[in-house]
């Protein structure tokens, strides 16, 4: 593997992590700021792994066509090389542009790289209004981008029109799906009636369950620490083995109270990671036909939910309390892990950027932890990874219809490794070691993640009304409820099912013609 891959894929790993927490039921969504956006979570990584080596394309004249590729979060020296991989990246780059007579634009928040304000670099939108701004533009027919960036819960807003607002990709010449470079799972969710209107590259592992070693080992004794790993690799990591091992690490004080709860998790995460990891979905799509069925009241389901729902009744896991309610507090969950008053903690990977950090030679985290994968259920076979990945689409416009196949050509060269790099099937590990104090995490944990498991999406995120950032039926009315002590999972389920059918029925009506 070349030395210019290496520093360039340690150059990426140090990039600041944004957090990635959806809106809890008490947060209120900022326009300025995505909690989401991640550099692993970008539209085009330039440079990815994963990618096939670049071949050699045939003579073609763009006749200086921009590609603007649009999203909230790109600098405007994003073509600035900082290091020597990017000076190699960039020269490769733009000898491709001078080739074909094209330009590569990225817009995002406006700031420079050191946080100065560029106020001539129009970022378009923010985290918290893309689908309101991006919906007046495509229908005004002046989209903000040639290729615009989307976070997966705002996508289904944008099908809600009576026209699609995205051009159909599959039919170009230019991107090959089955090049290994990209996202299956985000290509079938935005495959609809044989048309596809969206797609990302590259894999992120997600959600995982997080584990305080120092306080495994005081309360279990030398080497728990090591239980959740060897349970892992015995293909022994399941649902009753995590249950249990969480009620061992539930400590009380001698008053009664609790010391340490076994697990913490935004009830959001872990309730929609319960049907996932047992092989289930709230909402299955028929591909044959394109039609979407609720199985909200399934007895998988409930079953599903009524596991997860325990941690709180057998006191594993606690809710949200009144204090931390009044002080919009939504992740009071990360405070709890932080605290060590939570043992176990069920998050996205890219968190460990944030338990690692050390400010002023101060840790944050004052203590060594690990990463397995979310436990699997009785229903599956393997670990189930869960997809939640930013969505790419090329917005209807006269003028993009016109360069449809010239945007296409430019967006595939820019994501494709240049040349020289090596197909290094492990060098997708610097981008973690620096952020993992442990090892084990990397070489085991994402390792499953990345290479042995087929990530899930779901497909119900396309359909208008049901997720909507956190306004939707199955965020606000169902996710952000679950965790109530007024009413049973079969309770809500029940509840929210009809509106659920309501959304699928509509979206029927207008994209099923």
């Amino acid at each position: 593997m070349s030395t210019i891959k290496k520093l360039l894929l340690v150059a990426l790993a140090c990039i600041v992590v944004m957090a990635l927490a959806a809106c809890g039921k008490n947060n209120t969504n900022d326009s300025k700021k995505d909690p989401t956006a991640t550099p692993t979570q970008q539209a085009a990584q330039p440079g990815d792994p994963t990618a096939t080596p670049t071949p050699d394309v045939p003579a073609r004249d763009l006749k200086g066509l921009e590609v603007i590729i649009s999203d909230w979060w790109s600098k405007a020296d994003f073509n600035v090389p900082k290091n020597e991989a990017d000076e190699k990246f960039w020269e490769w780059h733009n000898a491709q542009m001078t080739k074909y007579n094209y330009k590569i634009i990225r817009h995002g928040d406006g700031k420079t790289s050191t946080g100065e304000e560029a106020p001539e670099f129009a970022s378009g939108y923010g985290w918290g209004d893309q689908s309101e701004k991006n919906l007046l533009a495509i229908t005004d027919g002046k989209p903000l981008g040639s290729i615009v960036t989307f976070d997966y819960r705002f996508i289904g807003a944008l099908m809600d029109s009576e026209e699609m607002l995205f051009c159909d990709v599959s039919k170009l010449d230019e991107f090959n799906f089955n090049d290994k470079k990209w996202n299956k799972s985000v290509i079938d969710l935005m495959t609809i009636n044989g048309g596809v209107y969206g797609w990302n590259i590259g894999k992120e592992p997600r959600t995982g369950i997080f584990f305080n070693k120092d306080k495994m080992n005081e309360i279990l004794g030398d080497g728990a620490a090591d239980i959740p790993y060897q349970l892992q690799a015995k293909g022994e990591w399941t649902w009753d083995n995590f249950k249990d091992l969480a009620k061992k690490l539930t400590t009380q004080n001698a008053d009664g109270t609790y010391k340490t709860y076994g697990f913490a998790s935004q009830q959001s995460v872990f309730f929609e990671m319960a049907w996932v990891s047992n092989g289930h979905a709230l909402i299955s799509r028929d591909d044959s036909t394109s039609r979407f069925t609720s199985n909200a009241v399934s007895s998988d389901i409930i079953n599903d939910m009524n596991w997860a729902y325990s941690f709180y009744t057998e006191n594993i896991m606690r809710r949200q309390n009144e204090e931390e309610a009044a002080a919009g507090q939504w992740n009071y969950f990360e405070f709890m892990f932080q605290n060590q008053e939570a043992v176990m903690l069920a998050y996205d990977e890219y968190k460990a950027s944030e338990f690692s950090a050390v400010n002023n030679g101060v840790r944050a985290y004052d203590f060594d932890f690990g990463f397995v994968c979310f436990p699997k259920g009785p229903n599956a076979k393997e670990y189930i990874t869960v997809a939640r990945e930013n969505i790419l689409v090329i917005p209807v416009s006269e003028d993009n219809k016109k360069n449809l196949a010239d945007i296409a050509f430019a967006y595939n060269i820019f994501t494709d490794p240049t040349p020289d790099d090596s197909d290094d099937p492990n060098s997708w590990k610097l981008q973690y070691e620096s952020i993992f104090r442990d090892s084990k995490a990397v070489d085991e944990t994402l390792d499953i993640m990345i290479n042995k498991s087929n990530p899930v999406t779901d497909k119900s995120y396309i359909i208008p009304g049901l997720w909507d950032n956190s306004t939707g039926v199955v965020q606000s009315a169902l996710l952000y409820n679950i965790d109530s002590p007024d009413k049973q999972p079969a309770q809500l389920l029940e509840e929210v099912n009809s509106r659920i059918q309501e959304c699928i029925n509509d979206y029927h009506a207008k994209r099923l013609k």
